[in-house]
């Protein structure tokens, strides 16, 4: 194991947090860490120089610091188990099939590794077998797991947690804004080669130009990777704003993150923006009378604005909205047709395939590379996978609750709600784009702390009393542990 700088750093500011701060902020601490997805904390040269990100080093100290915590964080740990009991059985299974299922299906079928191979055929492919890519699939897995339990927590035992979670997206919005406009300001200058020292990662650091435009992806390997983390925190500010969260913070934060993805000409943006905006406009007419009017004439205030400046654009450089659309054309429509667009659907129809190769048992995480979170589900993990995981979504949504789709009276129930939307609808970048069954930290946050502020049943009363959850708006409301 080699750490880099990056880990000495986080090895600093996790120790400082472990002496000083507290359980909330070494879970902040590690949710800021995952703006760093391009790069590498430690690198393991005996896994075939795999590499473990930030976001996972600073969840040790997040573990941790739950065991120093003063307020016994972990006397609360079963009801957090309870709570995303499907999400531990989705991944108990995965990381056993990862560990297992290779072996057991062996040499039965052909398949494309998540480990690129270094070949110029984009169709290449090799045997089925164990593969150092099992065993960090399996790790992540883990992983995420700990990373919804310690939001359980965090959201359930900590004083002011949910309002700290909550400035952390805001928080995060604003960083991943200014990380994309600064990389891409800097393409091609000495400030460049700087940036590229956070991006060691041992990812495909690809060339992010196109027709003299310099596309926008922060510190992140691609575009698509960098609209997958900013469409997730754009969804839980605009749900917080929707239901007057901190609305002067939250509403920019959300406009900036869409007006970003809007210009990063990643075709996973496109989709994922499409999909939200549909949902925010069927929501207003299909649950009226949780529509605030404000919230409404708002929206239609900042699409009009959008399609203003585009017009000024267009008038002001005539040339510039038609290079841009060729880009955007060759991004999205002209991409399904082009040679990595026939590759993503091979990626794709691999996990059907090992599906049914496996007859429903699923030959592992990290056997094989897909580019989409369906597909890659189904083929590594089969129908226990895909089951329990669609069991969790629907504990996490409770599509049957008013909180679900608008403000309601209960505050902790409003921002449950919002984080619930963006849990969801931060899977949808996955489904066109993932290349394995990992829903990711960002879900795992979102969801773990979802279901902490709309528990499906009244918690019952503890010897230890009643927990005091701080909210935004400097209001404190007490419930039941």
């Amino acid at each position: 194991m080699q750490p880099t700088f990056i880990a000495a750093i986080q090895l600093a500011i996790g120790l400082a947090i472990l002496l000083r701060g507290t359980f909330t902020s070494a879970y902040v601490f590690m949710l800021y860490s995952g703006l760093l997805a391009g790069s590498a904390a430690l690198v393991l040269p005996a896994l075939g120089g795999s590499t473990i990100p930030p976001l996972q080093v600073a969840l040790l100290f997040v573990i941790v610091a739950a065991a120093l915590s003063p307020s016994r964080s972990l006397l609360l740990l079963p009801e957090a188990v309870r709570a995303n009991r499907w999400l531990l059985c989705f991944a108990a299974y995965g990381i056993a099939s990862a560990l297992l299922a290779p072996r057991l299906f062996a040499g039965t079928m052909q398949v494309a590794p998540l480990k690129p191979l270094d070949s110029p055929d984009l169709f290449e492919t090799a045997l089925l077998g164990p593969s150092a890519q099992n065993l960090t699939s399996a790790v992540y897995l883990f992983g995420m797991v700990l990373v919804a339990l310690a939001a359980y927590l965090v959201t359930c035992t900590q004083r002011g947690g949910i309002a700290a979670l909550i400035s952390t997206g805001i928080g995060i919005a604003w960083a991943h804004v200014v990380l994309g406009l600064v990389v891409m300001a800097a393409h091609g200058t000495p400030l460049d080669a700087i940036l590229n020292l956070l991006r060691n990662g041992n990812y495909a650091q690809l060339d992010q130009s196109y027709q003299g435009f310099v596309r926008i992806r922060g510190l992140f390997p691609e575009p698509s990777a960098y609209a997958d983390f900013g469409f997730a925190f754009m969804v839980l500010n605009a749900e917080l704003w929707y239901r007057s969260i901190r609305p002067g913070a939250t509403g920019p934060a959300a406009f900036a993150l869409t007006m970003i993805l809007t210009f990063s000409t990643s075709s996973t943006a496109y989709a994922a923006l499409l999909a939200y905006g549909l949902f925010f406009v069927l929501r207003a007419f299909l649950t009226p009378r949780l529509a605030p009017a404000s919230r409404i004439r708002q929206f239609a205030f900042a699409v009009l604005v959008i399609a203003i400046l585009v017009a000024a654009m267009m008038l002001i450089v005539p040339e510039l909205p038609v290079k841009f659309m060729d880009m955007v054309n060759g991004m999205t429509i002209g991409k399904s047709a082009s040679a990595s667009g026939r590759q993503r659907l091979f990626w794709a129809l691999q996990g059907w395939d090992a599906f049914v190769g496996s007859y429903g048992i699923g030959i592992g995480p990290g056997s094989f590379r897909s580019s989409s979170l369906v597909t890659a589900i189904l083929g590594s993990t089969g129908v226990i996978g895909i089951v329990s995981f669609a069991l969790y979504l629907r504990s996490v949504l409770q599509p049957r609750r008013q909180s679900t789709y608008g403000r309601v009276a209960l505050l902790e129930h409003s921002i449950g709600g919002a984080f619930a939307v963006a849990a969801i609808f931060s899977l949808i970048p996955l489904v066109t784009s993932s290349a394995k069954p990992d829903p990711g930290t960002n879900f795992a946050f979102l969801a773990g702390t979802a279901l902490a502020l709309r528990p499906k049943q009244r918690r019952k009363e503890r010897g230890e009393g009643a927990r005091a959850m701080t909210l935004p708006h400097g209001m404190s409301q007490t419930t039941t542990a």
